[in-house]
């Protein structure tokens, strides 16, 4: 019996040791990113802080390697010698510290990077390349360190497909659905994979008894954590999110003679953000207004702003931009957009932008180019009857989608008859629909960027172009494949109509997701009833597999004879 009670004390025993070896190997290891001493022109000042942001979000790696920072602190500065970088991993607990500068030099720039550990080693990483590329480099970087330092996996560069985990498939371009939710791709929702009851795959907020048409989620405050910010026709909520709730923590009112257009945010020198709203006065013209957020108030730093505003990335560096476009009555707008600067309580137009005759200041994105300068930039413009027209970033023309995007129900009326008007400026039923904002983004980390889009989705809007109010709709992830804008994935068919959407971590748990604001759909006649309410998918991007097989099997491609 005593032979028999040790034995099984060993074997509990080794099975103890066995346990806990496996626990210390799967430890979670932090890391800090600070801030990038910067060589060059004072255009380039905002790479200090925004070199930290990129790398600390492609070296995320959720329950391995984890950063103690997701933003680097107001006032911190670039430190110079790994002395004082080794004192700073201390400060902040975190097992490695990753510091570095950058120089650039006309159209060159050169980036160093430097990654320690709690034992002093150090693995230095340098590169070369021209300052149009450096989200590339930043790319390249950010993979070894992951792969020498983390000891995590390569991101294959090359392909969307594999034959690894992809279903049968007759041509690598003739892709079908996956019957099962196993190895999911950013995000079961995007699989068209079957019911998702019982996982946290889609969260969705109660519904608030207001209709939106616009949405921010942005850290307005600079404390570390986003807030929802919610525009109605003229007021602004501001919201947390937590546990599936929506908790109201602030509220603005604008003129009741003024209508809101949209919503952006442009991250402010001080930590904080700009929230930047769009309006119209009872006469037609533009009455941009520039808020700050803070402890449950809101401050107008700037209003009465006669432009049409907006915030885009813009070539090289890809940094967010205010733009901005005058109003000409009896026109629109006035030829020409602009990117501004603040002078005292206002902003100027500065450098004119070099943009197609068809761009405004809402209806067009950068896709920047991919992976080693690939096929180049691309010029991404909305078009009069909403579809996307694709340029290079010189201008030329390449291709134009059959299908049509955004559909925003928040419009301005237009005369027809007004002089100097052309199809290009009067959209839909002599209405210019605001459009839904573009977004460009690298969800996979292999330096290949997809286009985020709406598709709405509506039968009585293929007949009465008024008609706006989507009862469905889905978000769509396009890339460019040579030739045209071509389906990546898309979300299931979202029940309501889509009136903004963006990429955040939205309810402040280290995962982004793919926030979506909409207005419930009660029919036809029951539009003073819609709600608004939020639809969440939290994108697992440790769990990227470019291999996965992904949907490509709406009707057509994107720029094929596909349906609306």
């Amino acid at each position: 019996m005593k032979r028999i009670f040790r034995a099984v004390t060993a074997w509990a025993f080794g099975i103890f040791l066995f346990l806990a070896s496996h626990a210390v190997a799967a430890e979670k290891s932090t890391f800090v990113v600070l801030p990038f001493a910067v060589q060059g022109s004072p255009s380039y000042a905002y790479l200090e802080r925004s070199i930290p942001q990129m790398l600390t979000s492609r070296l995320y790696w959720k329950g391995r390697v984890e950063p103690v920072l997701h933003d680097v602190p107001r006032g911190m500065k670039p430190v110079a010698d790994q002395a004082a970088a080794e004192k700073a991993r201390a400060q902040y607990k975190a097992d490695y510290v990753i510091w570095g500068s950058v120089t650039v030099v006309g159209e060159d720039a050169s980036l160093d990077v430097r990654v320690c550990d709690k034992k002093g080693k150090v693995w230095p990483q340098s590169r070369q390349a021209k300052a149009s590329a450096l989200i590339s480099v930043l790319s390249g970087v950010s993979d070894a360190v992951n792969q020498e330092v983390f000891g995590r996996a390569a991101m294959p560069a090359s392909g969307r497909q594999s034959a690894q985990g992809a279903v049968n498939q007759m041509n690598p371009d003739i892709t079908v659905n996956q019957t099962s939710s196993k190895d999911v791709y950013l995000n079961p929702q995007f699989r068209y994979a079957g019911p998702s009851a019982g996982d946290d795959s889609r969260l969705r907020s109660q519904a608030l008894p207001f209709s939106s048409i616009g949405m921010e989620v942005v850290d307005a405050d600079g404390d570390g954590r986003n807030e929802v910010f919610l525009l109605a026709e003229t007021t602004l909520r501001a919201y947390v999110f937590s546990n599936g709730q929506l908790s109201p923590v602030g509220e603005f009112n604008f003129p009741k003679t003024d209508q809101c257009l949209n919503i952006r945010s442009f991250p402010h020198p001080s930590g904080k953000a700009w929230l930047i709203v769009n309006a119209v006065d009872n006469k037609g013209y533009p009455q941009a207004s520039v808020l700050t957020y803070s402890g449950g108030r809101f401050t107008e730093e700037m209003k009465n702003i006669h432009l049409y505003l907006n915030v885009v990335k813009l070539p090289p560096t890809y940094m967010p931009v205010i733009i901005g476009q005058e109003a000409q009555p009896p026109r629109l707008f006035k030829e020409g957009v602009s990117e501004m600067i603040k002078s005292g309580k206002s902003l100027e137009r500065a450098k004119r932008l070099a943009l197609p005759t068809d761009a405004n200041v809402f209806n067009f994105a950068y896709l920047p180019a991919g992976r080693g300068g690939k096929d180049g930039e691309k010029l991404i413009v909305l078009s009069s009857d909403e579809r996307l027209r694709t340029y290079t970033g010189k201008g030329a023309r390449l291709s134009e989608s059959s299908e049509r995007f955004s559909g925003s129900a928040v419009g301005l009326s237009v005369d027809p008859a007004m002089p100097g008007l052309g199809r290009e400026i009067v959209t839909i039923g002599n209405v210019f629909y605001i459009p839904m904002r573009m977004l460009a983004v690298d969800l996979e980390r292999d330096g290949n960027y997809e286009l985020i889009v709406n598709k709405p989705i509506s039968t009585a809007s293929e007949i009465f172009d008024r008609y706006r109010f989507f009862p469905q709709s889905e978000i769509h992830s396009l890339f460019w494949d040579g030739i045209g804008l071509n389906l990546q994935w898309k979300t299931r068919r979202i029940k309501g109509s889509t009136v903004d959407y963006t990429i955040a971590d939205v309810n402040n748990d280290g995962v982004p997701a793919l926030v979506v604001c909409l207005n419930t759909h009660p029919g036809a006649i029951g539009v003073a009833a819609r709600k608004t309410m939020l639809m969440v998918y939290p994108l697992d991007l440790s769990k990227t597999d470019p291999g996965a097989a992904v949907d490509r099997t709406d009707v057509h491609d994107v720029d094929g004879g596909g349906k609306r």
